[in-house]
């Protein structure tokens, strides 16, 4: 049923040598890493698999995503290159707009998706440490990976061989490669209409509202908090690579309730709930849970703010880190619910968090 791109030409068969001859070299380095090195897309790598370790999905991904839910238990995983959030759990009741350009799930799985950045859909198998793994992969029109779902052991392996049978392409659409995804442009200070800015802030009362505020404005996210500054917002001591580990045991040790939001243009996961089993390794940051893991590499997060947002429920606090590109990767807000004030408990690691900065 698959052709794959090991067959198109002596480029890809170059690829595929150099991509041995890698993984040779680096047999613990991710393939994210390996694409990097190499100087293409991880999909294209990817692409390189034969046979039936390589399923192409036909491009109706949220067809797909409701289906999913059949299968029970998987763990997904979404990333950006800064960090890497996995939850394991089962898909409930995902919805998506009426356009379909959106869609989300609540509950153990907590996703929001942006189809529009979601391209090319395979079923991959792999050969790891532990044996044969398999997972459902899929990537933006750069190559680039928007979300991941991994059959675990509870996963029900008949309905999950349904279903990738239900969705599977007779064909292995071509992928020309674009680059790299552009990078949002920084906005000058003195381009910002900041009057609407503050004005708009002040008067915020949900936070989901404030991407709308800050397009009113003319501004992006780092920019914003930076005009506000002392105000709103506190920037926590920069190039720090402790930041995170001080807030992680704050939250560990006085068993507090968070969210970790973590995306990319395709989608934004979400785990709420409290943090145990943490680790630091090298530049890696970890969080090491049953159900939950968070990977940061925190010699690449650059920029770590606390922002406080008026509400109608009352001040909510966040504590948020961007990339060398003022891009946004990393987000903790308390556990709360919509129409509930966040908890005491919350306000006060992060003023410790604050002070400790």
């Amino acid at each position: 049923m698959q052709q794959t791109a090991m067959a198109t030409g002596t480029a890809t068969g170059s690829l595929a040598a150099r991509w041995r001859t890698l993984q040779k070299a680096e047999p613990n380095m991710r393939i994210r890493q390996m694409a990097d090195k190499l100087g293409v897309s991880e999909m294209e790598l990817v692409r390189l698999r034969g046979g039936d370790a390589l399923i192409p999905l036909k491009n109706s991904f949220g067809d797909l995503l409701k289906a999913i839910e059949s299968v029970g238990p998987v763990m997904i995983l979404s990333r950006n290159n800064e960090v890497v959030h996995e939850v394991t759990g089962t898909f409930k009741d995902f919805t998506s707009g009426r356009s379909g350009a959106m869609g989300l799930a609540v509950g153990e799985i907590d996703i929001r998706v942006f189809f529009k950045h979601w391209a090319y859909g395979y079923q991959v198998q792999e050969q790891v440490r532990s044996g044969s793994r398999e997972s459902l992969q899929f990537f933006d029109q750069y190559g680039a990976a928007v979300h991941k779902i991994y059959r675990v052991a509870d996963t029900d392996g008949e309905a999950w061989e349904r279903l990738v049978h239900s969705f599977a392409d007779q064909e292995l659409r071509p992928f020309k490669s674009q680059g790299t995804r552009p990078v949002p442009q920084r906005v000058a200070p003195e381009a910002v209409n900041t009057e609407v800015l503050r004005e708009g802030w002040r008067e915020l009362k949900d936070v989901h509202h404030f991407g709308a505020l800050l397009k009113r404005a003319g501004t992006d996210r780092l920019t914003a908090l930076e005009l506000l500054r002392g105000e709103w917002a506190t920037e926590l001591e920069r190039n720090d690579g402790n930041v995170l580990d001080r807030l992680l045991e704050l939250l560990r040790d006085n068993q507090c309730p968070a969210m970790f939001f973590v995306g990319n243009p395709g989608i934004v996961q979400i785990f709420t709930g409290k943090v145990a089993n943490l680790r630091r390794t090298g530049p890696w940051m970890n969080v090491l849970d049953s159900g939950f893991n968070l990977h940061a590499n925190t010699e690449a997060i650059r920029r770590w703010w606390l922002v406080r947002r008026p509400s109608a429920d009352g001040i909510i606090t966040s504590v948020e880190a961007f990339n060398a590109d003022g891009e946004l990767v990393l987000t903790v807000f308390g556990e709360r619910k919509p129409g509930t004030p966040e908890s005491e408990l919350w306000r006060e690691q992060a003023a410790t968090l604050e002070a400790l900065s």
